[in-house]
């Protein structure tokens, strides 16, 4: 069973096109069945196998029907008591939404204040009763076959469910307020990440980044790489094509002002980078994501890379 290592890696999530929030269903093996984080709320049922939870500096144990939910920033991993090179698949649930989203949703519903409970109890994970986890499965396993407002009301409902569960454990994780051993807080992380998605159009190279959070380009460099995972480069192409199948999905624009919009002036470096990580061009995105077949990242395109 591997142990989590002292780096969290940072999972960069994708909203699902057209949707407020990302649902998945993964098995094992997966790109982030590893010590990792992000700035999302994780809701997590494990569907198959045991195993220990790390969350933070907490350990607990799941079986088949745990739920819980894991706040924004705090490094995790579903360890399972499996050989490390078993396939499972369907092993989780998952869905992933943000912070500022949930904020948003209660300042307009005056309904959905009462989940604040929720939301600052998930700051330490909190463990739901095998009675809710029971009645929430069956909503969470059928939204993978719902789109628009059917799937948003089911979200609404099993965070409902969550409120008004009389037995959850708060998990008692700590939070986690530095990345990395030379102490850099990962609001420092965070600081580069945004600077990076409010720039997409334009040339964003290292060195900028670096001096934007204060830091020399070796040491920015070295530190980014150990702290998502894969890389600046990749890190940042990997930002640039999820806005751009944002914008494929969501608007009418050609292609080619698509591709510019996220920082590519060259269409046919644009096609062959969206290609590398999703597997098709941008046009066949467009035209399969009309038909409801989202592609997916392509995950082997970043495991264990740090170009």
């Amino acid at each position: 069973m591997p142990l989590p290592s002292p780096l969290p890696h940072f999972e960069l999530a994708q909203n699902s096109p057209g949707s407020s929030f990302r649902f998945l269903r993964h098995g094992l093996p997966w790109e982030f069945v590893k010590w990792h984080f992000h700035p999302e709320f994780e809701l997590h049922m494990i569907v198959k196998t045991t195993g220990k939870l790390f969350v933070s500096d907490a350990v607990c144990d799941f079986y088949p029907g745990s739920l819980f939910l894991i706040g924004p920033y705090i490094p995790h991993n579903f360890a399972s008591l499996t050989p490390i090179d078993a396939v499972v698949p369907g092993r989780d649930l998952v869905i992933q939404f943000k912070l500022e989203w949930a904020q948003n949703c209660m300042v307009v519903f005056d309904e959905l204040k009462a989940l604040k409970t929720v939301f600052d109890e998930a700051n330490s994970g909190v463990q739901y009763s095998d009675e809710t986890a029971r009645t929430v499965f069956p909503i969470f396993d059928a939204m993978e076959g719902m789109t628009g407002i059917e799937r948003l009301t089911a979200f609404f409902s099993i965070l409902d469910l969550l409120n008004k569960c009389p037995e959850r454990r708060t998990l008692g994780a700590g939070r986690y307020y530095v990345l990395d051993k030379e102490g850099h807080p990962f609001d420092k992380f965070k600081k580069a990440v945004a600077f990076i998605e409010d720039n997409l159009t334009d040339d964003i190279p290292l060195e900028t980044v670096a001096s934007h959070v204060n830091m020399s380009y070796k040491s920015f460099s070295n530190w980014f790489a150990q702290c998502s995972g894969i890389g600046y480069r990749r890190f940042l192409n990997r930002i640039r094509i999820s806005k751009a199948r944002e914008l494929l999905y969501l608007s009418q624009q050609s292609i080619q002002e698509v591709g510019y919009q996220v920082g590519f002036n060259n269409i046919s470096n644009f096609n062959k980078a969206f290609k590398a990580l999703t597997d098709c061009t941008p046009t066949e995105f467009r035209e399969r994501a009309y038909r409801d077949e989202i592609p997916n990242f392509n995950a082997h395109e970043f495991r264990g890379s740090r170009a």
